[in-house]
């Protein structure tokens, strides 16, 4: 039973994605929309592979052929089963001279050469170091604690950057492939001649300095913890290679790259610390604390597909009517119709509907599959099944068919997720309970770390748009609804009934953090227009920034949630590939300056970009929002009916006949354009997992690499 309280949490493509990897074979609920996925796989993106650069920096082909096969056998089989249809593992030449090992290969004997030219064998990527970091460093005598990291030095001569990915709120299991050159990372590092490394984030994975993650324990898990962690880290550590031990900003210039929470974390380093650093890419970067963050599905609501978006408004809409002003019958029948009967207050009912959206998030230039995850919601909406064909016009099919098309989709994930017959205590978030999901305090418990720092300091509780603004999602969900979830994960600094304001201060960490408006050089920052955390990034509608010199800022039209993070994304869409090419400019000239003040000779082979002035910087038209929505506030002290009733046997309302099979040629919905309205998100109790995982569909990409 407790496991299925904390498996009901996990969004629903990633639950699919668990029982490929341990080889589950117990049939799961048939899909409302089965028929229009062409198989599980789908579900997930295609990995990355190892790339051959050219000299301008092109991709010209990989170092290995990884086939559909392969790439399956990484989820359903042990990893030293051999592949009858594999390609011939071959050793791959670094431009140093070393040989690594094949990328299907564990070197389980590592051996450093007192010559750093001679020919050896490198670790593999996927080898994890640890480090000595202090647990408090206001107090250098509380102690130290292991935290882990990757390292390669692949492409390293002598003289060469350090390329620093700062640590992300997750565990670092699988991020090796953000010391390759498939991910943006690793290319700086090729393309400067040098290494690269990624740090385990405190509190997360395995880099813990108690051996729980109680309340006592976490209060060293904050946002200066964390940038202290990655200062002490470069200016101490003896990474694992030839001269390894003058490896310091004094010595060698590092750079620092993040995504999203980490790329706030390299601003706010670059802009706290000035003059350590040479330089920064910030990808995606979260630098303003909201707690009204109802700007979230704005970005979605722009860019999704006008008929679904119509048919969601008109649903949420509707239920937000029958639950405020509806009459006891209608509020019994609202709730059926998405099985979800025995839940007992009206804002967990809506946070509950709202988990398909959060897929849009999961999509990237190289992954848009139309028949599966975002799209695949969408298509089975606008299936007409009056007319037996997809609405496309862009109005949508209308409520009648969209709310119990919408219901249906929600019974089959509450079913997925082991919640039938018991949705209120996996949906209610009014009642404090002993739910393993809110204490658990055993470490690598992703979702409660991450809790803590919203919680604490960053806020970003997704709620409904203010008014006078169309959303996809309730007004019931407020800030003061997503801060009960801090009483049930933390009830002892959180007291049940605390509001969204007491839990933090939103205003002075902007203030002493520096937001939308903070002051920093040599910061590359990078944005996508379809990305929705982008509403509090420096490019955001509600308060854009101006690009500058000093202060470069890029959004890809075609870009998503940290994009250009991946290689392969700039492949897919020229726009991240120009935010990319820009960036990497910015990054050599920086570089440049810092080789000629330290008095450092350059690797002769680094690759040379063009001067940054000379190069297009890829930007977007920013959506104009009224200042009185754009700063207004949620609607407060909405009486709200909290009819219960027992779940019923069977729901004639949530029965709908799944889609029939899409015709080929991809998806059913209309092309997804601009619309002249917002919107907003908030999700279940599970939302603090999807939190927590923003950047998954990256690390995801990124992190089978080297996977065999």
């Amino acid at each position: 039973m407790a496991a299925l309280e904390s498996l009901y949490r996990l969004p629903l493509w990633l639950l699919l994605s668990i029982s490929i990897i341990v080889g589950v074979n117990a049939q799961e609920p048939q899909s409302p929309a089965e028929q229009l996925s062409p198989g599980i796989q789908n579900l997930l993106p295609r990995p990355l592979i190892h790339f051959k650069l050219g000299s301008q920096g092109e991709i010209i082909t990989s170092t290995r052929n990884r086939k559909s096969k392969q790439w399956q056998k990484v989820y359903t089989s042990d990893s030293s089963t051999t592949d009858s249809g594999a390609d011939p593992a071959a050793p791959v030449v670094g431009v140093n001279g070393t040989t690594l090992p094949a990328y299907d290969t564990i070197v389980r004997a590592v051996s450093f050469p007192s010559t750093f030219y001679s020919p050896l064998q490198q670790p593999p990527f996927c080898l994890v170091y640890s480090f000595d970091q202090l647990i408090d460093h206001s107090n250098n005598k509380s102690g130290t604690f292991q935290q882990r990291y990757y390292f390669s030095y692949e492409f390293y001569e002598p003289g060469g950057p350090i390329f620093f990915n700062v640590p992300s709120e997750s565990s670092l299991d699988n991020y090796d492939g953000s010391v390759t050159n498939s991910s943006l990372n690793g290319y700086l590092a090729q393309m400067n001649r040098g290494a690269a490394v990624v740090l385990e984030h405190r509190f997360f994975g395995l880099s813990n300095p108690y051996p729980d993650l109680t309340e006592d324990s976490l209060a060293f898990l904050t946002v200066d913890q964390a940038i202290s962690d990655i200062l002490y880290f470069a200016q101490t550590v003896k990474l694992p290679m030839p001269g390894g031990n003058k490896t310091t900003p004094t010595d060698l210039p590092w750079v620092l790259v993040g995504g999203s929470y980490p790329g706030a974390l390299a601003t706010w380093t670059m802009a706290k610390h000035p003059g350590i650093f040479a330089a920064a890419w910030a990808s995606s970067a979260v630098l303003q604390a909201q707690d009204y963050f109802w700007s979230y599905f704005d970005v979605i609501s722009q860019f999704m597909p006008r008929n679904c978006s119509a048919d969601i408004k008109a649903v949420v809409s509707h239920l937000d009517d029958v639950f405020t002003t509806g009459t006891a019958a209608d509020i019994i029948a609202a709730k059926a119709s998405f099985a979800l009967s025995s839940v007992i207050n009206a804002d967990d009912v809506m946070a509950a509907i709202r988990e398909p959206l959060f897929t849009w998030q999961d999509l990237q230039p190289y992954y848009q599959d139309t028949n599966a995850g975002f799209y695949a919601f969408c298509n089975y909406l606008e299936y007409d099944r009056t007319k037996k064909a997809y609405e496309t016009s862009g109005i949508g099919v209308g409520l009648a068919t969209a709310l119990p098309a919408y219901g249906n989709w929600t019974a089959y994930e509450i079913r997925v997720a082991g919640c039938t017959g018991r949705e209120e205590s996996c949906y209610g978030t009014h009642i404090a309970n002993e739910s393993l999901t809110w204490t658990n305090t055993t470490i690598d418990n992703p979702h409660r770390s991450w809790a803590w720092l919203y919680c604490n300091q960053l806020g970003w509780y997704f709620s409904g748009a203010p008014q006078g603004w169309s959303t996809i999602t309730s007004r019931l969900t407020t800030p003061d609804s997503e801060a009960r979830l801090c009483s049930l994960y933390f009830p002892e600094k959180f007291p049940m009934g605390v509001t969204a304001s007491e839990t933090h201060n939103q205003t002075a960490f902007n203030v002493e953090w520096g937001g939308w408006s903070i002051n920093t050089t040599n910061v590359f920052f990078a944005n996508g227009k379809k990305d929705p955390w982008r509403a509090i990034t420096v490019s955001s509608d509600l308060n854009p920034q101006v690009s500058t010199d000093s202060r470069p800022i890029a959004v890809a039209d075609g870009g998503f949630h940290c994009s250009d993070l991946v290689m392969q994304a700039g492949q897919a869409d020229p726009t991240v590939g120009a935010v990319q090419t820009l960036g990497s400019a910015y990054i050599y000239q920086w570089l440049a300056e810092w080789y000629m003040t330290h008095n450092v000779t350059r690797p002769a082979n680094a690759t040379s970009f063009p001067v940054p002035s000379t190069l297009p910087t890829p930007t977007i038209s920013y959506q104009a929002i009224p200042t009185n929505v754009a700063y207004g506030m949620w609607q407060e002290n909405v009486v709200i009916s909290t009819v219960t009733v027992a779940t019923p046997t069977s729901i004639s309302a949530a029965s709908d006949a799944a889609a029939p099979t899409a015709p080929s040629g991809g998806s059913q919905v209309s092309t997804p354009a601009r619309s002249s309205a917002s919107s907003s998100f908030r999700v279940v109790p599970f939302r603090w997992l999807q939190l927590q995982t923003h950047a998954f569909p990256w690390l995801l990409s990124v992190g089978l690499v080297l996977v065999s």
